[in-house]
Order: structure tokens, then C-alpha cells, then sequence
């Protein structure tokens, strides 16, 4: 009875590692690093976040003269300690891909928005050493005055729960790029730009927030 009892016991041991060992490396890398993984609670200390935009089009919608709606790429870059690994430990991969839903993102909103932000669902970069990489495209509604077909127009973009103890706006190179504007299509183009990284304590709290505020000179096509 014994020798049965562990003959079973051998043969379960032998299928679990032969089927271990179908798992791919990939497998095994986003099992282990997921594993524990609480995608609700930010990596721990300070958060230093590259924030900036690739435009893409403005325009102002015809029903609301001064209602200008800004297409953009985001581009966010971090560090999360908790999804970093060895490649040599899973045949050389160094860069995975992830739904966004799995993993932590920062709550960066556009400050003079006056309706709900339109964001698309994007997979999120992570490299070995704990990088991440996110870049949605996102849609803002915000209000500017247009005079003699040219406008200024101002964006504010910052988090709503993160003081800068916790989360710091940073730009990387150029904050605003317009490389891939659809200067062929869109009814309005952009003559000039600039953007800056503001730290500032509001009435509200004790706690100083950064924004990253962007004038955008507009003229129209």
C-alpha cells in the first residue's frame, strides 16, 4: 500500500514539472511578477513621472465657437520597482507588454476640462529594470476665445489625488511635440507652444501639487 501511495505521489510530481515546464518564459515572467501585485496601490517613495503630449489635431466645435477639443498622444514614463526581473532568469526577455487595466497608473487629468476626459485603452510597456512606459491617445474639451482666426489657448495637466511628496511632474526633451500633427486635415494648426512644470500649495491643502501648464498659439488652416 505504501509503494503504491508513493508511486502516485511520484508520478503527480512528474506531471506538474513536465507540464511547469510547457509553460513558456513569458509565462512564467508575467505570472511572477503579477503575483502579489496590487495594481490599486502605487509603488512605494517618491514617484518621479515624465508627463508630455504628441498633438495630433484642434479644433473647435462648430455648435460652441469657443469650445476648442484637443486630440493628443500622452506620454507617461515611471518606475515600479515591483515589476523588475532578471532576463537570464526567463530566456533574455527584457520588455513585456500588458493590458493598462493590470497594472498602476498615475490619475493625471487635464485640469480645465469641462467634460469627462475621452482616454483609449492602451497596453503598457515594462522593461526588465522596472521602467514603464504608457502612451493613450485622449481627447480634452476645454474652453478658448478665438480672435481673428488665431487663439491662445491654455491646458493644465496634474493629478488629482497625488501631492508632489508623492507623484513629481517631470518633462523629458520636448514636453509638447506636434511631429505627428495632421496639419492636412485639421482645421486648425499650431504656430507655437510652450509648457512648463508648476509646483504650487492651494487653499485646500497643505500639500504642494505639479502641473504641467501648456500654452498652445493656434491659427486657423
Amino acid at each position: 500500500m505504501a509503494a503504491k501511495q508513493l508511486l502516485i505521489s511520484s508520478v503527480v510530481i512528474m506531471v506538474s514539472t513536465a507540464l511547469q515546464l510547457q509553460k513558456s518564459s513569458r509565462d512564467r515572467l508575467v505570472h511572477d511578477i503579477l503575483d502579489n501585485y496590487h495594481s490599486s496601490v502605487e509603488p512605494s517613495g517618491r514617484i518621479e513621472l515624465k508627463f508630455g503630449l504628441s498633438l495630433l489635431c484642434v479644433r473647435f466645435d462648430g455648435t460652441a465657437p469657443s469650445l476648442l477639443k484637443t486630440s493628443a498622444w500622452e506620454k507617461y514614463t515611471w518606475s515600479d520597482y515591483r515589476l523588475s526581473w532578471n532576463p537570464k532568469d526567463y530566456d533574455g526577455i527584457d520588455k513585456l507588454r500588458l493590458p493598462d487595466s493590470l497594472l498602476w497608473k498615475p490619475d493625471i487629468d487635464c485640469y480645465y476640462a469641462i467634460t469627462a476626459e475621452e482616454r483609449t485603452t492602451e497596453n503598457i510597456i515594462v522593461e526588465s529594470d522596472g521602467t514603464v512606459s504608457w502612451f493613450p491617445r485622449s481627447i480634452y474639451s476645454t474652453l478658448c476665445l478665438v480672435k481673428n482666426d488665431s487663439a491662445v489657448c491654455e491646458l493644465s495637466f496634474g493629478s488629482w489625488t497625488y501631492d508632489a511628496w508623492t507623484v513629481t511632474l517631470e518633462t523629458e526633451g520636448e514636453a509638447v511635440e506636434t511631429t505627428s500633427y495632421l496639419n492636412a486635415t485639421c482645421p486648425w494648426i499650431v504656430t507655437g507652444h510652450t509648457a512648463r512644470v508648476k509646483t504650487a500649495v492651494y487653499p485646500c491643502c497643505k500639500e504642494p501639487y505639479s502641473s504641467l501648464d501648456v500654452t498652445l498659439e493656434l491659427r486657423r488652416n
